[in-house]
């Protein structure tokens, strides 16, 4: 009976390390094949504050224009000139900006001047989550966050080097680590997955502007809803008991077993005090 028992034990726990594996990993982006992360260089938040995104350089179906750029990054296909007939499409990314044109506006590598911001120079962003976030817009700069709701510090890539999702650093721009950038199309509202990442994801606002960045914590991998543009973390209990939230030191998931599986609450310390690993509870 006791050899049994510790081979069912030994079977639920090979089981569960599997599982883990399965929810942690990054899809086709291996760590097999990647050469080691590296640092990027850090620049102070003020260098960037100045830096902000238009909402919108919306131009007029006025008959005449065949194009009309919806924003810095879409523009819409004029098929007549009462609302709602026209069609609202996103720029390409090797011509990822919409111009002003005579006849026509059109796509282009080159951002309108002094309107639109120049996809290599980043607007900080308030920290949704701790750790590293990468650029919607941008691959070869990445986030830091030391704190939920402050500013976020701006890293730059050496060069040939981008952001890796999985490593959350930057790392030699190959076939095993590729450029990705997010854009939101139109009014489209609702999660974007950052490539194949499962841990990264933006939102759309429905006002066509790079998607704002989140990602799910540790032991956590988001998914879509069925039937939604909108997804959610879903974080893997390792066991009953108490385990912080790697993104916020406020808050822990609280796991215990309901109806023979393991379920999980999200609960936030009072106000001032953060979750203590070893002690189990806030401190």
């Amino acid at each position: 009976m006791l050899l049994s028992a510790v081979f069912i034990t030994i079977v639920v726990r090979l089981s569960q390390a599997v599982e883990y594996l399965k929810l942690t990993d990054e899809s086709l982006n291996s760590t097999d094949e990647l050469s080691p992360g590296i640092f990027g260089t850090g620049q102070e938040p003020t260098e960037f504050a100045y830096l902000q995104r238009q909402p919108s350089i919306t131009g007029v179906c006025d008959g005449v224009k065949q194009l009309v750029c919806d924003s810095c990054s879409t523009f819409r296909v004029c098929l007549g000139t009462v609302n709602g007939q026209d069609l609202t499409i996103a720029c390409p990314t090797d011509q990822p900006y919409c111009n002003y044109g005579a006849t026509t506006d059109y796509c282009s590598a080159t951002p309108i001047p002094n309107i639109c911001t120049d996809a290599s120079q980043n607007a900080i962003f308030t920290c949704p989550a701790i750790g590293t976030f990468p650029d919607p817009t941008n691959c070869r700069i990445y986030h830091g966050c030391s704190s939920v709701g402050q500013t976020s510090s701006i890293y730059t890539c050496p060069t040939g080097y981008v952001f890796n999702a999985v490593l959350e650093l930057c790392a030699l721009e190959n076939v095993f680590s590729r450029c990705v950038t997010l854009q939101c199309s139109g009014n489209f509202v609702g999660h974007v997955r950052y490539g194949q990442s499962l841990r990264f994801y933006g939102l759309c606002d429905g006002t066509g502007q790079a998607p704002i960045m989140y990602k799910c914590p540790n032991r956590a991998n988001f998914a879509f809803i069925a039937g939604s543009t909108f997804g959610e973390c879903s974080y893997l209990c390792p066991a009953q008991g108490n385990y912080p939230n790697s993104n916020d030191p406020a808050t822990y998931f609280q796991c215990f077993w309901a109806n023979r599986r393991l379920r999980y609450n999200l609960v936030h310390c009072p106000v001032g005090l953060t979750f203590n690993s070893r002690l189990q509870y806030c401190t």
